[in-house]
């Protein structure tokens, strides 16, 4: 398949030995479609190899090395895997699909010379119908590989939006879906994927980068496309290419009539050129003369209305069914170039009518095996992608649980952090309200120390009072005394009493002064201590209030932390899901919903994708074919309307408008 294979054989192997050796290895066995090319040393071109012919008989080139006799050799090796498959095999030598050692006399020393050559498994004959005629994997896959290949190499014209939808379609046969390539720890360059011809960057204003990203955004429409079904899906729409499967060959009516034989001023004209020259083209379906371009043929002649087709030197004839005079020749370049359309029309005539007749038992049984295969895959994969929904929904499941219970941890949280600040607030004031019940408690013994002074002031001021008004009655009796003995007294001796009786009542006046002031002190006291008593029974309480609130606190912040606890929030045991017949239909009803989903998806960014190439590209670099598709684009033609065209009329009616193209 896509590499490189090594066989050792014998010189006089014939070209069907080595042809079936190589199906063999690959396991391939729908071999009718491929051959084998080599480079012709004489002539430099590429050439088929000639099944019934000794494969050194032919102008194959031969690369001489020189290796130990000692190395053994295996007959079937298959030794370096290398991707490699072309329908037009490069110019350089030095990539190769198989490398043929031939084995030559010893050489002195214990050394062996060996002949190496160089050959290409290839596509030689398309199918009718690509999606059903093949049958095996191996095929598909080679057909996508060379088809892959010619447009990559513009061996087949592919306008630029079709070319980025392929280029999707290649992604997810190699890569697989896009978002599991993202999501996975594979690092994706598509700078060093061949994924659009060069004329797409030539001939449309868009960078790199934006032709990625379109082509990415394709791609992610593809999700859940096996391989086999994206390259099947690949061949599909390269079908309906207008070159597909076309093998074109520049021919000309008369003899010496090629390009290489044309005047000097016809050469400088490439309209002249195209003028008088005239392509001819093959494929499964018929042979085709195109004279304007390659896109649209003048004439088709299918395989039916062929009789056949005989070649002499440069001379090719085409002999019509019906009537025997109804032939037409044409000539090529070289005779080389007359054998090869030979050969690629027998070969396509062949496999015209082979299809149109009854299967062989062997095409039966590989169908019949195949179907098979194909059913046990379609089982494996409906039963993988079931598995694959029931896990996704598992997943989605678990993932929306999971994001519940980070939301309930997180609101836990939140009003943990809540509570922890409600918590330092209310020590903060616990802690200033004990600071203020201190401090009242000491303005309360302070009051308390008042207190007991102003009592014990109160109790020496009661004696001190009870002390005046003894002397007070003392001095009314001596007052009285006195005023008895007045008269007996003489004046010296009253006048002398009445000094110390007015001394007496102005002491008296005195003291009864000071009694007032003391009530009225004792008075004040007395007042303050009833506020003191009262704003110590209003600490106390706070007290009292603040030990409760603390508690209260305490016991909530328990209540928080045993709420908090892993065990609390354990998520529930583990059930698995029960699936019945409704559950598949949906599932069903909902793959379908996303397969139109994305086919409306895709048909919008492909018609999105036209309409900016189509603003952004560049006039001056547009080719003929670039024209040409534009105008079959504008006139409603496609491949195969342009066939229904060319092959609308009568045979006869069709030759003579071959004869005057």
């Amino acid at each position: 398949m896509d590499a490189e294979l090594q066989f050792t054989i014998e010189g006089t192997v014939k070209g069907h030995t080595l042809f079936s050796l190589v199906c063999q290895t690959i396991g391939l066995r729908e071999h009718w479609y491929f051959g084998l090319k080599f480079l012709d040393k004489i002539s430099n071109e590429w050439t088929w190899l000639q099944m019934n012919r000794t494969i050194l008989s032919q102008p194959i080139q031969i690369q001489s090395s020189i290796i130990s006799s000692k190395r053994p050799e295996s007959p079937n090796s298959t030794d370096n895997l290398k991707p490699h498959l072309l329908r037009s095999p490069p110019t350089s030598p030095s990539t190769s699909t198989l490398s043929l050692p031939l084995s030559s006399s010893s050489a002195s020393g214990g050394q062996q010379s060996i002949n190496i050559l160089e050959l290409y498994f290839v596509v030689k004959f398309y199918p009718e119908e690509i999606t059903n005629e093949l049958i095996q994997d191996i095929t598909r896959h080679l057909f996508y590989l060379q088809v892959k290949q010619d447009i990559l190499n513009m061996d087949i014209y592919c306008p630029p939006d079709t070319a980025a939808h392929l280029a999707s379609l290649a992604l997810q046969a190699k890569f697989g879906d896009y978002d599991q390539i993202t999501s996975s720890s594979e690092s994706l360059n598509l700078e060093s994927e061949a994924l659009l011809p060069l004329s797409c960057f030539q001939k449309v204003e868009l960078s790199r980068s934006d032709w990625f990203d379109r082509i990415i955004a394709l791609w992610r429409t593809h999700a859940s496309l096996a391989r086999e079904e994206s390259e099947m899906a690949y061949l599909k729409h390269a079908q309906d290419l207008d070159m597909f499967g076309l093998s074109f060959f520049e021919i000309s009516k008369m003899q010496g009539g090629n390009k290489s034989n044309l005047s000097s001023q016809q050469q400088q004209s490439d309209q002249s050129s195209i003028a008088t020259e005239l392509w001819l083209g093959i494929d499964s379906l018929g042979i085709r003369f195109y004279k304007k371009n390659k896109l649209r043929p003048e004439v088709f002649f299918s395989w039916s209305d062929i009789k056949s087709v005989t070649a002499h030197d440069k001379k090719v004839i085409l002999n019509m069914t019906g009537d025997k005079n109804a032939t037409f020749a044409f000539y090529s370049g070289k005779s080389s170039v007359s054998k090869e359309i030979l050969d690629l029309a027998t070969g396509n005539h062949e496999l015209y009518m082979k299809r149109r007749r009854e299967q062989s038992i062997e095409i039966q049984q590989m169908r019949y095996f195949e179907e098979q295969q194909q059913k046990e895959k379609h089982r494996t994969f409906a039963r993988e992608r079931q598995l694959r929904l029931q896990a996704e929904k598992e997943r989605d499941e678990i993932g929306r649980k999971f994001d519940e219970y980070q939301q309930q941890m997180k609101d836990i949280h939140d009003t943990l952090l809540k509570y922890q600040e409600a918590a330092e607030l209310l020590a903060r004031k616990a802690h200033i309200s004990s600071e203020e019940a201190r401090l009242q408690a000491e303005k309360a013994l302070e009051i308390e120390t008042q207190l007991e002074r102003c009592k014990y002031e109160i109790s020496r001021n009661e004696e001190e009072k009870r002390l005046y008004a003894r002397q007070i009655s003392e001095c009314e009796q001596i007052i009285s005394t006195l005023v008895n003995d007045s008269v007996k007294s003489n004046t010296a001796y009253y006048s002398c009493r009445c000094g110390e009786i007015s001394l007496l009542s102005s002491t008296i006046e005195q003291r009864r002064k000071e009694a007032e002031e003391l009530k009225i002190e004792v008075a004040k006291w007395r007042v303050a201590e009833a506020a003191a008593r009262e704003k110590l029974l209003s600490i106390t309480q706070l007290n009292q209030s603040i030990a409760v609130t603390n508690a209260a606190a305490q016991a909530q912040q328990n209540l928080v932390q045993s709420s908090s606890s892993p065990r609390a929030l354990s998520p529930p045991p583990y059930r698995p899901i029960l699936r019945n017949q409704e559950s598949n239909q949906s599932d069903e009803r909902a793959l379908l919903i996303e397969k139109q989903s994305k086919q409306a998806q895709l048909a919008l960014q492909l018609q999105d994708l036209k309409n900016v190439i189509q603003s952004k590209k560049i006039e001056e670099r547009q080719t003929f074919l670039d024209k040409a598709y534009e105008e079959n684009l504008a006139v409603g033609d496609n491949k195969y309307s342009t066939i229904q065209k060319a092959s609308s009329g009568t045979a006869s009616k069709r030759m003579a408008m071959l004869q005057d193209l």
